[in-house]
């Protein structure tokens, strides 16, 4: 994989395209002119989501904990495991609880704004922390290289030809932005990094307020401070960065003082109060997870350097929703946090943990599907989708955490019912179909509440190749609409805008004397209706 290129000349459409794991034989004309209107219709989608990167491997059962497997936990880490009764319960989810240094993003669960997904990995996981973060951010597997990341592949599809054109009327601000390390490889498009960097928070404070750092007084330092101020004033987005975050807030969130992440959610924050359009931020935890030893204070195990890496994300996530909800934003931003890689079941002699595989992911925000049975899960519990790591009674030094769902489920559902893409369009972007997690509160998201029955198709059969949709309110929305044959394969994809109750639907020269079905996505929602043409 080439890292940290900004130009590249592989692209990602050969990557064939897969509908519930049938492969599609379609033509790339269609297919392409298909993601231009999404492009079109994403632009209007006006979600934000905030990425909170965890580097070094979290230990997730020292931070998730599984209260109805404690027994077994006990038996596998009795030298860093803290008392039971000193873990934060959860409402009503008996069977989890949270690191006491968790004690804000506690009550962002009990109130409905926060969720858990549990055994979050991959087939055949890599334990290198080069490696796996880069599969992350790639979108891969553990066997294949890509040279591109999948935000990179997500944006350059919403946003086609960037850079060139851009800025645009349609989208005036940067398409992502990186604040406190070097731009990652997960915003990597095919041909050009989508995003825009700041490495260093103050260095990005220093461009929206028009100073430079100091330069030595003499010909050298004024040379270097006018060449600072020309790169800065050259930058077709410094201005749109300066006005939104200058731009007055009426808020009065206090965020945690010597907490680095809070100091970046906290610019996340005062650029949407200024009505930044950017759909992606990606901000990094300051310090590292890799516990191999002293993860814990042997004096008391809920402190040491767990405690303390828990304390800045949680410190800092509460204040940052809060700030949201002052400014009114809460419902058009959500945020989650990843790792590369969890940690194994079994301590090491050193009061630490040592690599591992699968670890839970944490979503954040106020649009989340966090009733108390989250509904669609396989395990309805309140906020969490999966189950309680299967824990051995005796663990070995070999044992994992197993995988519950692929890391890729969530990017897709992330894509679709956040993001405002289609099924077609995040299955480029990963190169095959995930099965979405309900996630995110469809149904809070959809102006109106359709369900499959109260959307019909007639004629059927129809005898002229023509169809019509009719909904039970008028639809103000873009809409995908697709023809597939009854085994799968993709006949037409159309995308419309409507202001209307019903659709006309004309499939000449597309369909013979058989059964397909039409799939209709919308909002986040996916209907299906069978009709017979003759």
């Amino acid at each position: 994989m080439k890292r940290r290129s900004f130009i590249k000349t592989t692209t990602f459409t050969s990557i064939p395209l897969l509908l519930k794991g049938i492969p599609v034989v379609a033509s790339s004309d269609l297919l392409s002119q298909s993601l231009e209107k999404m492009a079109v219709s994403a632009l209007n989608c006006d979600r934000i989501l905030v990425i909170i990167q965890q580097n070094g491997g979290n230990d997730g059962l020292n931070t998730v904990f599984p209260l109805d497997k404690w027994s077994n936990l006990v038996n596998a880490r009795s030298n860093i495991l803290m008392d039971q009764k000193q873990v934060l319960s959860l409402s009503e989810n008996l069977l989890t609880g949270l690191h006491p240094a968790m004690s804000e993003m506690k009550k962002l669960y009990d109130n409905g704004k926060m969720m858990i997904v549990q055994g979050v990995s991959y087939p055949n996981p890599i334990y290198s922390h080069f490696k796996a973060t880069d599969i992350w951010f790639a979108g891969s597997g553990s066997k294949t290289d890509l040279d591109s990341g999948w935000l990179g592949r997500a944006l350059d599809l919403k946003y086609p030809n960037f850079p060139n054109g851009y800025p645009t009327t349609e989208m005036p601000d940067p398409l992502a932005i990186q604040i406190g390390s070097t731009l990652p490889f997960s915003l990597q498009g095919p041909n050009i990094n989508m995003g825009y960097s700041a490495p260093d928070p103050n260095t990005l404070l220093n461009v929206i307020n028009g100073v430079t750092d100091p330069a030595p007084d003499s010909d050298y330092g004024h040379e270097l401070t006018f060449l600072r101020l020309m790169k800065d004033q050259s930058n077709d987005y410094i201005k749109v960065i300066q006005k939104a975050y200058n731009t007055t807030s009426t808020t009065k969130v206090v965020y945690p003082s010597n907490n680095k992440l809070a100091d970046q959610l906290k610019i996340v924050a005062k650029l949407i109060n200024g009505g930044l359009k950017s759909p992606i931020y990606i901000v990094n935890h300051p310090n590292s997870h890799d516990t191999h030893n002293a993860q814990i204070n042997i004096n008391d195990k809920t402190q040491g350097a767990q405690a303390t890496n828990l304390t800045l994300l949680s410190q800092a996530i509460g204040a940052f929703q809060q700030d949201l909800e002052a400014m009114g934003k809460s419902e058009s931003v959500s945020g989650m946090t990843f790792s590369e890689f969890g940690r194994r079941i079994k301590s090491n002699s050193s009061l630490g943990t040592d690599h591992g595989a699968a670890a839970p992911v944490i979503f954040f925000g106020s649009m989340l599907n966090t009733s108390s049975q989250v509904k669609k899960s396989a395990y309805p519990v309140s906020g969490m989708i999966g189950k309680s790591p299967n824990l051995p009674e005796n663990a070995t030094v070999n044992d994992q955490v197993e995988m519950q769902f692929d890391y890729r489920q969530l990017y897709t559902t992330v894509m679709q019912d956040w993001l405002c893409m289609s099924e077609a369009e995040a299955t480029q972007v990963l190169g095959s179909n995930f099965i979405k997690l309900p996630i995110f509160n469809t149904t809070l998201l959809s102006s109106v509440d359709f369900d499959n029955d109260s959307i019909t198709l007639f004629p059927n059969p129809s005898k002229d190749s023509i169809v019509y949709l009719r909904f039970p309110d008028i639809v103000k929305d873009y809409i995908s609409i697709t023809l597939l044959s009854i085994n799968g394969q993709l006949i037409k994809n159309d995308v419309f805008k409507l202001n209307q109750k019903e659709l006309k639907l004309d499939y000449t020269g597309f369909v013979q004397d058989s059964i397909y079905i039409v799939s209709i996505d919308w909002n986040g929602n996916r209907f299906y209706k069978k009709v017979v043409f003759n």
